[in-house]
């Protein structure tokens, strides 16, 4: 970047932190000095400063991840959204009544970003927690919100994104996850069956603001079994509806629900 104001240093202690923030696992300054293109004296460097100002820490077998002050700066920017704090209430009393897990996201480039979670059962081989980010072409909430996009911008993201099968039932022809937007679109939420867990039936909702725009989206994970239960979906879908329609009149929305505008 030649903009004069751009502070290059503090462009790559940032860029430091987005490594760790990507990686399942904590680096080793050799890996962190390989991925950032630099030599390893350089990476101490911004490491120990890092390190100083609480942003990154050192855990077993001389590796890093991120320290806690980033996670305290991340729940100090989600309650300072409205989404988060009227969401909260919300999602916890629909987790302790449906005994299913729940959680809520937004996207984050070709990602979504997990900004709540709680966890009744785990229906995938890794964790999923706050700050995880899914992917977006075949879990709910990424349905959600590809859908609420225009078009053009879906298509857009869909070209940058990995779409890797992650169960044998992920769809990651283009076209064929463009039309499932479509439907997606057309009747308010998003279903992944198996898409994201063999074990997995979710269904997603929009959460809309005043202006009618879908600001998060929020999954209900239903066991794969409970498909074929015509009452048991239909108390979760109705449920499910009811906590989205809250939170989004919470926000301002005063419109149909559960709705997905183009």
């Amino acid at each position: 970047m030649s903009d004069r104001k751009f502070i290059k240093s503090l462009g790559k202690g940032i860029a430091i932190m987005e490594l760790l923030g990507n990686s399942p696992e904590p680096l080793s300054l050799t890996q962190i000095a390989e991925r950032m293109e630099t030599n390893k004296t350089t990476a101490q460097r911004f490491l120990y400063t890092l390190m100083e100002l609480g942003y990154i820490r050192i855990v077993t077998g001389k590796r890093y991840m991120l320290g806690n002050k980033v996670l305290s700066m991340a729940f100090q920017f989600l309650h300072s959204e409205g989404v988060f704090s009227i969401a909260r209430p919300f999602l916890e009393d629909l987790s302790n009544d449906l005994e299913r897990s729940v959680s809520m996201g937004v996207l984050d480039g070709t990602e979504v970003l997990v900004i709540f979670r709680k966890e009744r059962t785990r229906f995938y081989p890794f964790a999923v927690y706050v700050g995880s980010r899914v992917p977006a072409h075949c879990s709910t909430m990424g349905k959600v919100l590809l859908a609420s996009l225009p078009l053009e911008r879906s298509r857009e993201l869909l070209d940058q994104m990995n779409l890797i099968k992650v169960t044998t039932k992920t769809v990651v022809n283009k076209n064929e996850i463009l039309k499932d937007l479509k439907i997606t679109r057309s009747r308010g939420y998003a279903i992944s069956d198996q898409e994201f867990s063999l074990d997995l039936y979710s269904i997603g909702v929009p959460l809309l603001n005043h202006e009618g725009q879908v600001v998060a989206s929020v999954a209900l994970s239903l066991n794969v079994r409970d498909k074929g239960n015509k009452k048991t979906v239909e108390e979760a879908l109705g449920k499910l509806f009811k906590v989205g329609q809250g939170i989004s009149q919470g926000l301002g929305y005063k419109g149909s629900y559960p709705a997905i505008p183009s």
